[in-house]
């Protein structure tokens, strides 16, 4: 048997990888057999075990795979992007995360199942750096100095806050069935949430900084 290339092995890894995704998808990490990945690859279980030793060693695989994979797009979504708060350039951000979530659902089922299987182990990582990988990412686009000094709060933080609103409201519209949850449709929704974070709601003055690190503590 002719030795397998390393483009055939990482082909076989895909396949199995795509394979055990939809399966892990449809019944669980731990209502998911070998032999089922196996079934629905057309790889055999000696095979499969050759590429991972365990059954988690491949959920592992394709965690990391997404990951790499998520990684790209985030970073093409905010590709061009000059003035990271001007409404025009949000309204396009909200639309290519939009993209995102509606085409790659099956990446945020993997990790729900890793949040109620495994407690979180391959994906909270990545939250807790989100800030700062966005800082790197964005560089000098969130210190504008034409904005002042932004009455006190991080531009980074500002911004990670917009990404995951976005990405929580699209979420919560494509897998949670919640169809209009804001009350509006989705064009509309985006602009309002867009027009608060420019301009605020004009309510009252902003909150203080120690009263709002108390309010964020513990009571």
């Amino acid at each position: 048997m002719p030795k397998l290339t390393v483009s055939d092995v990482l082909r076989n890894k895909r396949k199995i990888e795509a394979a055990a995704l939809q399966v892990f998808v449809k019944q669980g990490f731990h209502g998911t057999s070998i032999r089922d990945i196996a079934n629905a690859s057309g790889v055999s279980i000696g095979n499969i075990y050759n590429y991972y030793k365990t059954k988690q060693d491949l959920y592992k695989a394709i965690a990391e795979h997404y990951e790499s994979r998520m990684q790209a797009l985030r970073a093409s979504a905010i590709e061009g992007m000059d003035d990271m708060f001007d409404p025009q350039a949000l309204l396009q951000f909200a639309g290519r995360l939009r993209d995102i979530v509606h085409n790659e659902t099956d990446y945020w089922r993997l990790m729900y199942i890793d949040v109620t299987e495994f407690g979180n182990q391959h994906f909270a990582h990545l939250y807790r750096n989100l800030a700062k990988d966005l800082k790197s990412a964005l560089g000098k686009k969130l210190r504008d100095p034409k904005r002042g000094n932004w009455a006190g709060v991080d531009p980074a933080l500002a911004f990670t806050s917009i990404y995951l609103q976005f990405f929580t409201y699209f979420l919560v519209e494509t897998l949670f069935g919640g169809k209009q949850h804001l009350g509006v449709p989705d064009d509309l929704a985006i602009k309002q949430m867009i027009t608060i974070y420019a301009r605020g709601l004009g309510l009252q003055s902003p909150v203080p900084a120690r009263r709002a690190a108390k309010a964020g503590g513990k009571q």
